[in-house]
């Protein structure tokens, strides 16, 4: 087996289609045959169409990894879809998408790239958007679940279990694989779950995973941070007669210590790395001069009243709160909005509800028993950094407080209708984070239903 190879034993085999079940309730996939794929379509605008190629290159050459580079603008797609709540052309949206990883692979083959490498890459990179698209509220239902890319590209319809079977192999031979494995790793920080999904301790399982991958490639890169290890080596060895006279408990204390410092240190160091390529990812959207695949990020929000019976319903249980300005009732892109302002709901740095605020979410959710519909609990956050061991960033704040809603509306049990929690950080802010006082307005948690 040639070392090139990432995929191992398991090579990909287009001739064949595999057909698996998709992971976490989704809807089923079709039994039928694989529809065959389509002949090449004209190009159709999308989110990249936008930007000269001119200035694609610049993206991709800034970084000296050629594959990340040149997927930066499919890694830009994942950041816009992941939060959307509609889209309104699917199936132009894959059709787009299928352009832009023809010209991502085209593009690192002529940088040198080998064709097992490239084939692995689009195996990576269908199996994110897959994911993306069909844990969206619009993607689940839509023809992407038959029609998805990797049954396009490879012929299988999930790629959960191989995308880890790549990463295992790469990071077995990161000298051979190290910008491969440096995509992969992205995939992780923005979201890619497969089949840790459905696992027990998944979450946690995957999160060891993307340490070890962070760990390989900052050891290849010649950044590895030293210190700790060497330090705690000179502890070791400069021991004296006194060490001995130092009770167990007070060196078991010592090194609990020890470790939680290096444990938070490391959990900085992999947000650090994370971060900023989510907030490139977010910026680069905003020099599209075509967006067709930012979904009602492309205007400014509308904000209009709710339905009149929904409105009416609201009302009677949250006049005195509307009045107060705890709660403000709207419409946004089509969906009923309760927006509650989080002043006072949470104590700072906190996802705990506080109780004064028990007898309004009974209310709320006295209030959704009646609907069948879908319904998303959304969490947002200034832009003030966070950084604990419960709360590295933003993003788990937002999601943490939002879970903390959800939890409590569930106590009803008559809401019947399926109910999901989101965090958005501050990606989405009401008014400019300027001020303590738009700060406030920005923190809120909103029920969209």
């Amino acid at each position: 087996m040639s070392n090139d190879n990432p995929f191992g034993n398991s090579y990909i085999d287009d001739d064949k289609t595999i057909l698996r079940p998709m992971p976490g309730g989704r809807k089923p996939q079709g039994s039928g045959s694989t529809p065959s794929t389509p002949p090449p379509t004209p190009p159709t605008q999308h989110s990249m169409s936008g930007i000269s190629e001119n200035l694609r290159d610049q993206i991709a050459n800034a970084t000296s990894n050629p594959i990340t580079g040149a997927a930066i603008s499919l890694l830009s797609m994942v950041a816009q879809l992941r939060n959307t709540a509609s889209h309104p052309d699917v199936a132009g949206l894959r059709v787009s998408v299928i352009e832009e990883i023809k010209r991502f692979e085209l593009k690192i083959k002529n940088q040198g790239v080998s064709s097992e490498q490239a084939q692995a890459a689009r195996y990576a990179l269908c199996t994110l958007l897959d994911e993306t698209v069909l844990n969206t509220p619009w993607g689940c239902n839509s023809l992407w679940g038959t029609q998805s890319l990797l049954i396009f590209f490879h012929k299988e319809a999930w790629g959960g279990e191989k995308f880890f079977l790549i990463l295992k192999n790469c990071m077995q031979q990161p000298g051979t694989h190290l910008d491969l494995l440096e995509l992969l790793y992205f995939a992780l920080c923005l979201g890619f779950e497969g089949r840790y999904r459905v696992e027990d301790r998944g979450a946690t399982k995957l999160e060891e995973i993307r340490e070890n991958a962070y760990q390989i490639i900052q050891r290849q890169r010649g950044d590895v941070e030293r210190s700790l290890s060497l330090h705690w080596q000179g502890v070791k060895d400069k021991r004296n007669i006194l060490a001995n006279l130092i009770p167990f408990w007070v060196i078991g204390s010592v090194a609990a210590v020890l470790l939680m410092l290096s444990f938070l240190g490391f959990l900085y160091l992999i947000n650090a790395a994370s971060n900023p390529l989510l907030a490139k990812l977010y910026v680069l959207k905003d020099s599209f001069t075509v967006q067709p695949v930012v979904v009602a990020q492309a205007a400014p929000v509308i904000e209009t009243p709710a339905s009149p019976a929904l409105l009416d319903e609201l009302n009677t249980f949250l006049k005195p709160e509307v009045d107060s300005g705890q709660v403000q009732l709207l419409k946004q892109n089509g969906k009923t909005v309760i927006r509650i302002m989080s002043k006072g709901l949470f104590a700072s740095g906190s996802d705990k509800i506080m109780t004064q605020y028990y007898p309004l979410l009974e209310k709320i959710s006295q209030a959704l028993g009646t609907l069948s519909e879908r319904i998303t609990v959304v969490g947002h956050t200034d832009s003030s950094p966070i950084f604990s061991a419960r709360f590295p960033s933003n993003w788990d704040l937002s999601k943490a407080r939002a879970s903390s809603v959800l939890e409590l509306l569930m106590r009803n049990s008559k809401i019947s209708a399926p109910i999901v929690s989101e965090g958005r950080a501050d990606t989405q802010p009401m008014v400019p984070n300027d001020s303590s006082e738009h700060k406030a307005m920005n923190r809120r948690v909103e029920i969209i239903l």
